[in-house]
């Protein structure tokens, strides 16, 4: 993990209602969301560690709504009927609404997802960019989903790329440990989030 403040982002992916908090439709569905808890104080504390250390914040968010969802996932996942079916973070619900713990700050971007990558008909390569972002430091749900394919993504287009292991949750155990084992080295530096705060306070 080679990088300067100056040209690393923290990119917080999907840590919305809905998929975090026990009313929103994960915890409504049977999801184990207390789980989440504890890894979720890891990342807020990463998060605060980047505001002390001014390293550019970049919430990402899903958005779900007929205009904008896939038919191949629907015939995927056997939803015959679009509207009918969206019950995760539609837009302007509070499932939608990024979770307590990460409110994002005056100056902190919000980029607007429709699939499971961070970069698919989004801004968000266009703010690294010119930026001078290099370097990503991704944490968020789901490890085995969005963080996944976003980290690969990233990959890429030539970004360098950092997983917090401790600050990436799944609602399955094996597949976000499946998940980390495929990105580390290919794709993705895993590392704990101790090395990727002593990194930017230039400990290391």
């Amino acid at each position: 993990m080679n990088t300067t403040n100056g040209n690393v982002a923290l990119l917080l992916v999907d840590l919305q209602n809905d998929f975090c908090h026990p009313e929103g439709t994960a915890g409504k569905r049977g999801k184990d969301i207390h789980a989440f808890y504890e890894k979720m104080k890891q990342m807020k504390d990463l998060l605060e560690a980047a505001r002390e250390c001014e390293i550019p914040v970049i919430h990402v968010i899903s958005e779900h709504s007929a205009w904008t969802e896939s038919p191949s996932a629907n015939e995927r996942f056997g939803r015959s009927n679009q509207k009918s079916n969206l019950s995760y973070c539609e837009p302007g619900s509070w499932g939608a609404e990024i979770h307590e713990y990460f409110t994002p700050l005056p100056g902190e971007k919000v980029v607007v997802k429709h699939r499971y990558s961070a970069f698919v008909h989004t801004n968000l390569e266009l703010l690294l960019r010119s930026n001078g972002i290099s370097h990503l430091t991704i944490i968020g749900a789901y490890t085995n989903v969005c963080i996944d394919t976003t980290a690969r993504d990233a990959s890429m287009r030539d970004f360098f790329v950092t997983v917090p292991s401790n600050c990436v949750v799944s609602d399955n155990e094996k597949l976000h440990h499946d998940a980390l084992e495929l990105l580390q080295g290919t794709f993705a530096e895993v590392v704990h989030a101790v090395e990727v705060k002593k990194q930017w306070k230039g400990e290391i």
